[in-house]
């Protein structure tokens, strides 16, 4: 399976490539041909239990992506936990992908406010560490009111949590 996400603009690769995937079938190599070397992506392929070949050509980066049979599980609880203990910023900086790790119960609220692609599972897990709350804003075109409102909503969640 080949795509092409060069001069698409951030988060359309992630998006395009995150349903690929999902389409991927045991023994096929997904071939993605991209402007930027998939800074974002790379780090996350491993958790999904993916394996990847990285290779600069004359057209662009060259990403071929297959899925490997030994995954193995990661202990997201610990993970979670461990962040908890750092200090915790809610605002337009915030990465969503950061957001979520901390608080799950994050995402029925950022899916309530329109960030409908985060009910794909795949998408979840490669789209939020890409892009920032404020991003996110401008991406999904919200208003500055339902914004603050959604910052309010998530506050509150991260202080009862």
């Amino acid at each position: 399976m080949k795509l092409d996400v060069r001069g698409l603009e951030p988060p359309q690769p992630m998006i395009k490539i995150a349903k690929a995937l999902e389409e991927l079938k045991p023994g096929e190599v997904l071939e993605v041909l991209g402007s930027r070397p998939f800074a974002h992506l790379i780090p996350r392929l491993k958790e999904l239990g993916y394996e990847y070949e990285l290779k600069e050509t004359e057209e662009g980066y060259l990403l071929k992506i297959w899925k490997r049979g030994d995954e193995k599980p990661i202990d997201v609880e610990k993970a979670v936990e461990e962040e908890k203990k750092k200090e915790f910023v809610i605002d337009e900086n915030t990465n969503v992908g950061e957001l979520l790790k901390r608080y799950p119960k994050a995402l029925d609220i950022l899916i309530k406010y329109g960030f409908t692609p985060l009910k794909n599972p795949i998408l979840r897990k490669i789209l939020p560490h890409t892009v920032t709350l404020g991003q996110a804003k401008k991406i999904r075109r919200l208003s500055d009111e339902k914004f603050q409102e959604l910052l309010k909503e998530l506050r509150e969640l991260a202080k009862n949590d």
